[in-house]
């Protein structure tokens, strides 16, 4: 079975090596790529950072990195985690791979007169933010990258479609810009006959949209979550 991945660099390698490993041929296409923004990381005194994306601290600068990590963190997965401890902070939190299982974890553990630091991207859903100032916290989130679509797919890539068994997605910006570069290139037929492997029903919405047939959403919405669900349903 051959799978194609859209998510970008250098996530879309470390996955199809996963992939491999687990008996499976892969073919890397990422429809968008991560880039850095240039915004400032605000000085001042934090209670505790936050992060869901290892991207955030891929982007942070070496003065920032030094400054910052002597703070409590808290990440919604262990592969943001990772990325963390190889980086030096140390007073590390996994909420397990879920915002909704962070928020529960903030406001279990600090009083309302918290400050946190969400280094964070773009887009995103804002519902961490959201929930914790609705809840009366302070949140000063800064966006540190931004997924943006490539322009185009090489050339002899998009011959290689048609031999494609299934399609591995990781973010709803990522379908949308494959959906967008599929229909340039005349693969949309070629895209929408194939089964797909979602993260999230978000992440799914567009090609459920598009009259996709065959959609299939992770149970949970982490890397683990979405392997096992291509362990489950192909052949």
């Amino acid at each position: 079975m051959k799978i194609l991945i859209t998510r970008p660099e250098p996530d879309a390698t470390a996955t199809a090596e996963r992939l491999i490993g687990l008996g499976y041929e892969c073919l890397s296409l990422p429809a968008t790529e991560i880039v850095a923004t240039e915004n400032a990381i605000p000085s001042g005194t934090f209670t505790a950072l936050l992060a869901t994306s290892a991207n955030a601290f891929r982007m942070m600068t070496n003065a920032d990195i030094a400054r910052l990590r002597a703070n409590p963190l808290h990440c919604v997965g262990e592969k943001t985690a990772k990325i963390a401890r190889e980086l030096g902070f140390v007073s590390i939190m996994v909420a397990g791979g879920s915002g909704i299982k962070l928020i529960s974890d903030i406001k279990a553990t600090y009083p309302i007169s918290a400050r946190f630091l969400y280094l964070t991207g773009s887009p995103r859903k804002p519902t961490v933010e959201d929930e914790l100032r609705e809840a009366g916290y302070q949140v000063t989130s800064v966006e540190l990258y931004k997924a943006q679509p490539v322009s185009a797919w090489p050339t002899p890539m998009t011959t290689s479609l048609a031999n494609i068994d299934a399609a591995l997605h990781f973010s709803r910006a990522s379908v949308e810009a494959l959906l967008v570069l599929a229909e340039r290139s005349g693969l949309l037929s070629e895209l929408k006959r194939l089964p797909h492997f979602c993260l999230s029903d978000d992440v799914a919405h567009p090609l459920r949209e598009i009259g996709c047939p065959n959609v299939a959403t992770a149970a949970e919405a982490n890397e683990r979550g979405l392997l096992e669900l291509v362990a489950r349903v192909s052949p």
